[in-house]
């Protein structure tokens, strides 16, 4: 048992020498203290991960955004944890140093054609850390477990012989408003409701807009999404919540092997729940 908590351990603290922006000689906190216009040198993992975030900011239209550190930051949901709201010159000085199109990955080099620009792939590396330790446990030959890093979560076989039963929160109280049978695959949720903060009678949550440097105002609270991997459910999960339902549905709805269950509270406070085709 020793020996595996050690191996686990070993792949996370790898995982965090690429990924974490609190570790400051990490790679991403090296790729965004990088003030020029040269090259950057990506490992294979980084670039395996960027490459997909990239790919699920085009999908989205760029409403689902890694560069937005520095607005995340001005807001109070990033390590800065005083909650505050920003004037709007702050805002455009952020926005000015915001837009993936600012990255061009080529083979395995990043330019930064903005060089003030930074990465924030929080809404990605998790579930890319839960395949990691997945496939560990793969590798090492167990076929029935449930890894979870954070709320996100990757099956394989059962549970003593039973399905894996996973709940989703009711956003209004802890009680499980969804019970979802998780046998072989990836689920992550991303909400606003656990995460915000109010300002002259508005809430303001963590997801920002990387369009007008606001936090977006839809209805929706909850985005639960099923994929066959947990990198895959993460991006998508926090895509969910950069637009409204109809939007996010649709492009859920392309992906056969993907399921969304989204959860909104209207203006009258009543749950309203959408599930994907």
């Amino acid at each position: 048992k020793d020996k595996l908590v050690h191996k686990i351990d070993s792949v996370l603290i790898n995982i965090n020498e690429h990924f974490s922006t609190y570790i400051e000689n990490s790679e991403i906190s090296t790729i965004n203290n990088f003030k020029h216009s040269d090259e950057i040198i990506l490992s294979n993992k980084f670039k395996f991960v960027l490459n997909e975030a990239i790919f699920y900011c085009e999908l989205s239209k760029g409403s689902y955004d890694i560069t937005i550190d520095y607005l995340v930051d001005l807001w109070g949901f990033g390590k800065n944890f005083k909650k505050t709201f920003p004037n709007q010159s702050n805002i455009k000085i952020a926005l000015d140093k915001t837009g993936y199109d600012n990255l061009t990955i080529k083979g395995n080099t990043l330019i930064k054609n903005n060089p003030l620009v930074k990465l924030d792939l929080n809404s990605i590396a998790k579930g890319y850390a839960v395949d990691e330790i997945y496939l560990l446990l793969e590798n090492l030959g167990y076929t029935d477990f449930l890894v979870e890093i954070g709320g996100e979560l990757r099956s394989k076989g059962n549970n003593y012989h039973e399905n894996w039963i996973v709940g989703i929160q009711n956003p209004n109280n802890f009680s499980i408003i969804e019970k979802i049978k998780l046998n072989n695959f990836s689920m992550a949720t991303s909400g606003t409701y656990n995460n915000y903060f109010k300002h002259k009678e508005e809430y303001y949550s963590h997801i920002i807009n990387p369009i007008t440097g606001y936090p977006f105002k839809y209805e929706t609270v909850s985005a639960t999404v099923l994929a066959n991997s947990c990198m895959k459910a993460d991006a998508l999960a926090t895509l969910c919540m950069t637009m409204n339902v109809n939007d996010a549905l649709s492009i859920i709805n392309e992906d056969p092997s993907v399921e969304a269950y989204i959860i909104s509270i209207n203006k009258d406070g009543e749950i309203i729940e959408y599930k994907s085709n």
